[in-house]
Protein backbone atom coordinates (compact mmCIF):
# COMPACT_ATOMS: atom_id res chain seq x y z
CA UNK A 1 0.00 0.00 0.00
CA UNK A 2 2.57 2.25 0.70
CA UNK A 3 4.66 1.81 -2.75
CA UNK A 4 1.55 2.39 -4.45
CA UNK A 5 1.33 5.53 -2.15
CA UNK A 6 4.52 6.79 -3.17
CA UNK A 7 4.04 5.63 -6.94
CA UNK A 8 0.55 7.91 -7.07
CA UNK A 9 2.34 10.94 -5.57
CA UNK A 10 5.51 10.75 -7.57
CA UNK A 11 2.94 10.21 -10.78
CA UNK A 12 1.63 13.40 -9.27
CA UNK A 13 4.97 15.47 -9.13
CA UNK A 14 5.86 14.38 -12.81
CA UNK A 15 2.58 15.77 -13.94
CA UNK A 16 3.09 18.98 -11.91
CA UNK A 17 6.25 19.72 -13.44
CA UNK A 18 5.54 18.55 -16.83
CA UNK A 19 2.53 20.93 -17.04
CA UNK A 20 4.75 23.76 -15.51
CA UNK A 21 7.48 23.47 -18.03
CA UNK A 22 6.54 26.05 -20.96
CA UNK A 23 5.69 24.05 -24.27
CA UNK A 24 7.41 25.72 -27.23
CA UNK A 25 4.40 28.33 -29.46
CA UNK A 26 3.60 26.73 -32.15
CA UNK A 27 3.37 29.93 -34.37
CA UNK A 28 0.10 30.13 -37.13
CA UNK A 29 1.15 30.83 -40.45
CA UNK A 30 -1.31 32.82 -42.14
CA UNK A 31 -2.24 31.99 -45.94
CA UNK A 32 -2.10 35.05 -48.22
CA UNK A 33 -3.17 34.89 -51.95
CA UNK A 34 -1.35 37.00 -54.56
CA UNK A 35 -2.88 37.11 -58.11
CA UNK A 36 -0.81 36.88 -61.70
CA UNK A 37 -1.67 38.56 -64.93
CA UNK A 38 0.00 36.86 -67.37
CA UNK A 39 -1.15 36.69 -71.42
CA UNK A 40 -2.26 33.27 -71.79
CA UNK A 41 -3.64 33.93 -75.05
CA UNK A 42 -3.37 36.21 -77.86
CA UNK A 43 -0.52 38.06 -79.34
CA UNK A 44 1.68 38.32 -76.39
CA UNK A 45 1.34 34.51 -74.87
CA UNK A 46 4.86 33.44 -75.75
CA UNK A 47 5.75 36.05 -72.68
CA UNK A 48 2.86 34.81 -70.77
CA UNK A 49 4.88 31.44 -70.16
CA UNK A 50 7.89 33.04 -69.30
CA UNK A 51 6.05 35.01 -67.06
CA UNK A 52 3.96 32.36 -65.59
CA UNK A 53 7.37 30.37 -65.20
CA UNK A 54 8.95 32.74 -63.56
CA UNK A 55 6.12 33.52 -60.56
CA UNK A 56 5.74 30.03 -59.75
CA UNK A 57 9.66 30.04 -59.69
CA UNK A 58 9.29 32.88 -56.89
CA UNK A 59 6.67 31.14 -54.97
CA UNK A 60 8.80 28.90 -54.98
CA UNK A 61 11.82 30.70 -53.62
CA UNK A 62 9.58 32.69 -51.38
CA UNK A 63 9.32 28.86 -49.27
CA UNK A 64 12.36 27.37 -49.87
CA UNK A 65 14.50 30.36 -48.31
CA UNK A 66 12.10 31.68 -45.56
CA UNK A 67 11.48 35.11 -47.20
CA UNK A 68 8.41 35.41 -45.45
CA UNK A 69 8.13 33.29 -42.16
CA UNK A 70 4.90 34.76 -41.26
CA UNK A 71 3.34 33.38 -44.42
CA UNK A 72 2.15 31.16 -46.75
CA UNK A 73 2.01 32.98 -50.37
CA UNK A 74 -0.45 31.24 -52.66
CA UNK A 75 -0.29 32.28 -56.51
CA UNK A 76 -3.56 32.44 -58.38
CA UNK A 77 -3.17 33.61 -62.33
CA UNK A 78 -5.44 34.86 -64.53
CA UNK A 79 -5.23 35.42 -68.12
CA UNK A 80 -5.12 38.83 -68.96
CA UNK A 81 -5.49 38.12 -72.98
CA UNK A 82 -3.61 40.88 -74.96
CA UNK A 83 -6.48 43.69 -74.75
CA UNK A 84 -6.92 46.47 -71.54
CA UNK A 85 -10.86 44.84 -71.66
CA UNK A 86 -9.61 41.39 -70.74
CA UNK A 87 -7.05 42.61 -68.46
CA UNK A 88 -9.08 44.33 -66.18
CA UNK A 89 -11.97 41.79 -66.20
CA UNK A 90 -9.20 39.32 -65.17
CA UNK A 91 -7.83 42.30 -62.65
CA UNK A 92 -11.49 42.31 -60.92
CA UNK A 93 -11.91 38.64 -61.27
CA UNK A 94 -9.00 38.09 -59.09
CA UNK A 95 -9.84 40.71 -56.67
CA UNK A 96 -13.06 39.00 -56.01
CA UNK A 97 -11.07 35.93 -54.92
CA UNK A 98 -9.50 37.90 -51.84
CA UNK A 99 -6.07 38.67 -52.79
CA UNK A 100 -4.33 41.31 -51.40
CA UNK A 101 -2.32 42.33 -54.18
CA UNK A 102 -1.51 41.69 -58.14
CA UNK A 103 1.48 41.75 -60.17
CA UNK A 104 2.11 41.54 -63.78
CA UNK A 105 -0.66 42.21 -67.15
CA UNK A 106 2.02 43.18 -70.19
CA UNK A 107 0.94 46.22 -72.78
CA UNK A 108 0.59 49.27 -71.22
CA UNK A 109 -2.92 49.88 -72.20
CA UNK A 110 -3.31 46.99 -70.46
CA UNK A 111 -1.50 48.05 -67.42
CA UNK A 112 -3.57 51.24 -67.26
CA UNK A 113 -6.36 49.74 -67.30
CA UNK A 114 -5.51 47.33 -64.18
CA UNK A 115 -4.79 50.72 -62.47
CA UNK A 116 -8.26 51.97 -62.53
CA UNK A 117 -9.30 48.41 -61.87
CA UNK A 118 -6.41 48.74 -58.84
CA UNK A 119 -8.29 51.84 -57.44
CA UNK A 120 -11.51 50.69 -57.72
CA UNK A 121 -11.18 47.68 -55.97
CA UNK A 122 -8.53 49.22 -53.49
CA UNK A 123 -5.99 46.53 -54.08
CA UNK A 124 -2.14 46.89 -54.41
CA UNK A 125 -0.82 46.21 -58.35
CA UNK A 126 2.84 46.03 -59.33
CA UNK A 127 3.13 46.45 -62.90
CA UNK A 128 6.32 44.07 -63.97
CA UNK A 129 6.48 44.67 -67.95
CA UNK A 130 4.78 47.40 -69.09
CA UNK A 131 6.59 51.28 -69.00
CA UNK A 132 3.76 53.52 -69.89
CA UNK A 133 4.42 57.29 -67.99
CA UNK A 134 0.31 56.98 -67.55
CA UNK A 135 1.32 54.81 -64.33
CA UNK A 136 3.12 57.58 -63.05
CA UNK A 137 0.37 60.13 -63.73
CA UNK A 138 -2.41 58.14 -62.25
CA UNK A 139 -0.36 57.58 -58.81
CA UNK A 140 0.34 61.80 -58.88
CA UNK A 141 -3.23 62.34 -59.42
CA UNK A 142 -4.17 60.36 -56.68
CA UNK A 143 -4.07 56.62 -57.23
CA UNK A 144 -2.26 54.72 -54.29
CA UNK A 145 -2.31 51.87 -54.89
CA UNK A 146 -0.29 51.33 -58.11
CA UNK A 147 3.54 50.47 -58.33
CA UNK A 148 5.49 49.20 -61.19
CA UNK A 149 9.17 47.74 -60.35
CA UNK A 150 9.80 47.45 -64.75
CA UNK A 151 11.21 50.08 -66.18
CA UNK A 152 9.22 53.23 -67.30
CA UNK A 153 9.84 54.59 -70.86
CA UNK A 154 12.18 56.78 -69.68
CA UNK A 155 14.46 54.20 -68.47
CA UNK A 156 13.86 52.69 -71.80
CA UNK A 157 15.28 55.62 -73.70
CA UNK A 158 18.28 56.46 -71.24
CA UNK A 159 19.80 52.51 -71.74
CA UNK A 160 19.66 52.98 -75.39
CA UNK A 161 21.14 56.47 -75.01
CA UNK A 162 23.66 54.82 -73.37
CA UNK A 163 24.61 52.48 -75.86
CA UNK A 164 24.68 55.26 -78.27
CA UNK A 165 27.24 57.37 -76.41
CA UNK A 166 29.17 53.83 -75.55
CA UNK A 167 29.86 52.92 -78.99
CA UNK A 168 30.65 55.93 -80.68
CA UNK A 169 27.79 55.02 -83.18
CA UNK A 170 28.01 58.37 -86.25
CA UNK A 171 24.15 57.78 -86.50
CA UNK A 172 21.10 55.63 -85.68
CA UNK A 173 18.36 53.99 -87.37
CA UNK A 174 15.10 53.44 -85.55
CA UNK A 175 12.88 50.55 -86.39
CA UNK A 176 9.69 50.11 -84.79
CA UNK A 177 7.13 47.51 -83.90
CA UNK A 178 3.47 49.12 -84.97
CA UNK A 179 1.85 47.48 -81.82
CA UNK A 180 3.61 48.80 -79.62
CA UNK A 181 3.61 52.59 -81.33
CA UNK A 182 3.43 54.17 -78.07
CA UNK A 183 5.95 52.68 -76.02
CA UNK A 184 8.48 53.09 -79.24
CA UNK A 185 7.78 56.86 -79.90
CA UNK A 186 8.29 57.49 -76.06
CA UNK A 187 11.57 55.59 -76.16
CA UNK A 188 12.31 57.38 -78.72
CA UNK A 189 11.59 60.65 -77.62
CA UNK A 190 14.11 60.06 -74.41
CA UNK A 191 16.25 59.14 -77.11
CA UNK A 192 16.53 62.17 -78.89
CA UNK A 193 16.64 64.78 -75.75
CA UNK A 194 20.22 62.80 -74.77
CA UNK A 195 22.11 61.70 -77.55
CA UNK A 196 23.31 64.83 -80.40
CA UNK A 197 23.55 62.42 -83.58
CA UNK A 198 21.64 61.98 -86.64
CA UNK A 199 18.53 59.73 -86.68
CA UNK A 200 18.33 58.81 -90.34
CA UNK A 201 14.94 57.42 -90.40
CA UNK A 202 12.24 56.32 -87.94
CA UNK A 203 9.71 53.19 -88.75
CA UNK A 204 7.30 51.02 -87.95
CA UNK A 205 6.10 47.58 -89.06
CA UNK A 206 3.32 45.79 -88.75
CA UNK A 207 2.75 42.76 -90.55
CA UNK A 208 -0.78 42.65 -90.10
CA UNK A 209 -1.64 45.10 -92.55
CA UNK A 210 1.41 43.35 -94.32
CA UNK A 211 2.59 39.79 -94.18
CA UNK A 212 5.83 40.86 -95.69
CA UNK A 213 6.34 44.24 -93.86
CA UNK A 214 8.82 42.89 -91.70
CA UNK A 215 11.48 41.53 -94.38
CA UNK A 216 10.50 44.89 -96.80
CA UNK A 217 11.67 46.76 -93.59
CA UNK A 218 14.54 44.89 -92.92
CA UNK A 219 15.35 45.13 -96.52
CA UNK A 220 14.55 49.26 -96.59
CA UNK A 221 16.73 49.60 -93.20
CA UNK A 222 19.93 47.46 -94.49
CA UNK A 223 19.88 50.46 -97.48
CA UNK A 224 20.34 53.27 -95.14
CA UNK A 225 22.24 51.95 -92.05
CA UNK A 226 26.12 52.69 -92.49
CA UNK A 227 29.31 50.87 -91.20
CA UNK A 228 29.29 52.68 -87.62
CA UNK A 229 25.62 53.13 -87.22
CA UNK A 230 23.47 51.84 -84.74
CA UNK A 231 20.08 49.97 -86.18
CA UNK A 232 17.77 50.51 -82.68
CA UNK A 233 14.82 47.40 -82.47
CA UNK A 234 11.86 48.29 -80.54
CA UNK A 235 10.38 44.94 -80.93
CA UNK A 236 10.79 42.33 -77.90
CA UNK A 237 8.86 39.83 -79.80
CA UNK A 238 9.69 36.70 -82.00
CA UNK A 239 9.17 39.00 -85.46
CA UNK A 240 13.13 40.48 -84.10
CA UNK A 241 14.56 37.38 -85.04
CA UNK A 242 12.79 37.27 -88.57
CA UNK A 243 13.83 41.30 -88.73
CA UNK A 244 17.46 40.42 -87.48
CA UNK A 245 17.87 37.61 -89.91
CA UNK A 246 16.74 39.59 -93.03
CA UNK A 247 18.85 42.47 -92.86
CA UNK A 248 21.84 40.57 -92.16
CA UNK A 249 21.65 38.39 -95.13
CA UNK A 250 20.75 41.68 -97.44
CA UNK A 251 24.23 43.12 -95.92
CA UNK A 252 22.44 45.00 -93.11
CA UNK A 253 25.59 46.66 -91.35
CA UNK A 254 26.48 48.34 -88.52
CA UNK A 255 25.10 47.17 -85.11
CA UNK A 256 21.68 46.21 -84.41
CA UNK A 257 20.50 47.20 -80.65
CA UNK A 258 17.18 45.27 -79.86
CA UNK A 259 14.94 46.63 -76.66
CA UNK A 260 15.13 42.30 -75.58
CA UNK A 261 12.64 40.18 -75.19
CA UNK A 262 13.10 37.26 -78.07
CA UNK A 263 16.58 38.89 -78.91
CA UNK A 264 18.10 38.87 -75.61
CA UNK A 265 17.09 34.59 -74.78
CA UNK A 266 20.69 32.48 -74.63
CA UNK A 267 18.40 30.01 -76.22
CA UNK A 268 17.39 32.27 -79.38
CA UNK A 269 20.94 33.80 -79.53
CA UNK A 270 22.66 30.07 -79.80
CA UNK A 271 20.61 29.54 -82.39
CA UNK A 272 20.68 31.99 -84.87
CA UNK A 273 24.09 32.41 -86.67
CA UNK A 274 27.42 34.51 -85.37
CA UNK A 275 27.54 37.04 -88.46
CA UNK A 276 23.92 37.85 -87.09
CA UNK A 277 25.12 39.28 -84.02
CA UNK A 278 24.09 41.87 -81.86
CA UNK A 279 23.42 43.87 -78.99
CA UNK A 280 20.63 43.36 -76.54
CA UNK A 281 19.06 44.85 -72.77
CA UNK A 282 17.87 42.94 -70.30
CA UNK A 283 17.02 43.61 -66.67
CA UNK A 284 19.82 41.17 -65.66
CA UNK A 285 21.89 38.32 -67.00
CA UNK A 286 23.45 35.35 -64.96
CA UNK A 287 27.06 36.99 -65.93
CA UNK A 288 25.85 39.69 -63.75
CA UNK A 289 25.27 38.49 -60.16
CA UNK A 290 23.64 41.21 -58.25
CA UNK A 291 22.14 39.63 -55.19
CA UNK A 292 21.33 36.43 -53.59
CA UNK A 293 18.51 36.11 -55.74
CA UNK A 294 20.68 36.01 -59.37
CA UNK A 295 22.00 32.58 -59.87
CA UNK A 296 19.12 31.36 -57.55
CA UNK A 297 16.73 32.36 -59.99
CA UNK A 298 18.95 31.59 -63.38
CA UNK A 299 20.02 28.58 -62.20
CA UNK A 300 17.00 26.95 -60.76
CA UNK A 301 14.58 28.23 -63.68
CA UNK A 302 16.84 26.03 -66.07
CA UNK A 303 16.51 23.01 -63.49
CA UNK A 304 13.00 23.43 -63.27
CA UNK A 305 11.80 24.05 -66.80
CA UNK A 306 14.79 22.87 -68.80
CA UNK A 307 15.59 26.05 -70.76
CA UNK A 308 17.34 29.06 -69.79
CA UNK A 309 15.67 31.87 -67.98
CA UNK A 310 13.91 34.78 -69.32
CA UNK A 311 15.81 38.29 -68.20
CA UNK A 312 13.13 40.86 -68.66
CA UNK A 313 9.09 40.18 -68.46
CA UNK A 314 9.75 36.59 -66.61
CA UNK A 315 12.40 37.72 -64.42
CA UNK A 316 10.80 41.21 -63.34
CA UNK A 317 7.45 39.08 -62.65
CA UNK A 318 9.51 37.09 -59.83
CA UNK A 319 10.77 40.24 -58.71
CA UNK A 320 7.28 41.06 -58.20
CA UNK A 321 6.56 38.25 -55.96
CA UNK A 322 9.80 38.91 -54.19
CA UNK A 323 8.85 42.39 -53.75
CA UNK A 324 5.49 41.87 -52.45
CA UNK A 325 6.57 38.77 -50.46
CA UNK A 326 9.35 40.98 -48.13
CA UNK A 327 6.84 43.80 -47.94
CA UNK A 328 4.41 41.56 -46.21
CA UNK A 329 6.68 39.59 -43.49
CA UNK A 330 8.03 43.57 -42.90
CA UNK A 331 4.85 45.26 -42.05
CA UNK A 332 1.96 42.97 -42.61
CA UNK A 333 -1.23 43.33 -44.84
CA UNK A 334 -2.45 46.28 -43.29
CA UNK A 335 0.62 48.35 -43.99
CA UNK A 336 1.26 46.73 -47.35
CA UNK A 337 1.78 50.30 -49.30
CA UNK A 338 3.31 52.20 -46.69
CA UNK A 339 5.86 49.63 -46.41
CA UNK A 340 6.51 49.30 -50.33
CA UNK A 341 6.44 53.33 -50.15
CA UNK A 342 9.33 53.24 -47.51
CA UNK A 343 11.53 49.93 -47.79
CA UNK A 344 14.11 48.45 -49.57
CA UNK A 345 13.55 44.91 -51.51
CA UNK A 346 15.78 42.74 -52.82
CA UNK A 347 15.27 41.10 -56.30
CA UNK A 348 17.67 39.04 -58.94
CA UNK A 349 17.72 42.34 -60.58
CA UNK A 350 18.84 44.56 -57.57
CA UNK A 351 17.98 45.76 -54.80
CA UNK A 352 14.25 47.85 -55.63
CA UNK A 353 13.16 51.32 -54.07
CA UNK A 354 10.35 53.27 -54.98
CA UNK A 355 10.16 57.00 -55.80
CA UNK A 356 6.85 59.06 -54.71
CA UNK A 357 5.36 58.38 -57.83
CA UNK A 358 5.59 54.52 -57.40
CA UNK A 359 8.39 53.93 -59.54
CA UNK A 360 11.22 51.25 -59.38
CA UNK A 361 14.45 53.33 -59.39
CA UNK A 362 15.90 51.97 -62.14
CA UNK A 363 19.25 53.56 -62.64
CA UNK A 364 20.60 54.07 -59.25
CA UNK A 365 23.69 52.70 -57.93
CA UNK A 366 21.56 49.18 -56.50
CA UNK A 367 19.29 48.94 -59.36
CA UNK A 368 20.80 49.48 -62.95
CA UNK A 369 19.61 47.71 -66.28
CA UNK A 370 22.10 45.45 -68.48
CA UNK A 371 23.21 46.10 -71.94
CA UNK A 372 25.28 42.62 -73.03
CA UNK A 373 26.19 42.18 -76.86
CA UNK A 374 26.30 38.65 -78.88
CA UNK A 375 29.30 37.82 -80.26
CA UNK A 376 29.10 33.88 -80.08
CA UNK A 377 28.84 34.13 -76.42
CA UNK A 378 27.23 36.69 -74.63
CA UNK A 379 29.97 40.27 -73.67
CA UNK A 380 28.65 42.52 -70.94
CA UNK A 381 29.12 46.21 -72.01
CA UNK A 382 26.66 48.20 -69.36
CA UNK A 383 27.42 48.98 -66.25
CA UNK A 384 30.70 49.02 -65.97
CA UNK A 385 31.26 46.88 -62.97
CA UNK A 386 29.66 44.21 -64.51
CA UNK A 387 31.68 44.40 -67.87
CA UNK A 388 33.67 42.01 -70.00
CA UNK A 389 33.59 43.88 -73.10
CA UNK A 390 33.65 46.98 -74.85
CA UNK A 391 31.18 47.18 -78.01
CA UNK A 392 32.65 45.17 -80.85
CA UNK A 393 31.98 46.67 -83.91
CA UNK A 394 32.36 43.62 -87.23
Amino acid sequence: MKKIAILLITALVVSFVLGCIQQPEVKEVKEIKVGVLVPKTGKFSNAGVLMENAAKLAEKHVEEMGIAKNYKIRLIFADCGDSPETAKSAFLSLANKDVVAIVGAYSSPQAIACADAANQAKIVYIASVASTGQLEKKVKDGNKYVFRNAYNTTYWGILAAEFLRISNAEAYYFQGYSPLKTFNQGMLSEIKKRIDIPLKAEEYYNPKVNPKDVEESAIKAAKVVGDKDVLILGDPGPLSIKFLKTYRQNNGKGIVYSVGGTLALPQVLASINESYYTAFQAAVLKETEKTKFTTKYFKDYKALYGEEANNYAGVLTYDAVLILAQALEKGGEGKLIETLENGEFMGACGVYKFNELHQADWGSEKLKGVIGEWVGKVEVIYPEEYRTSNVLWK
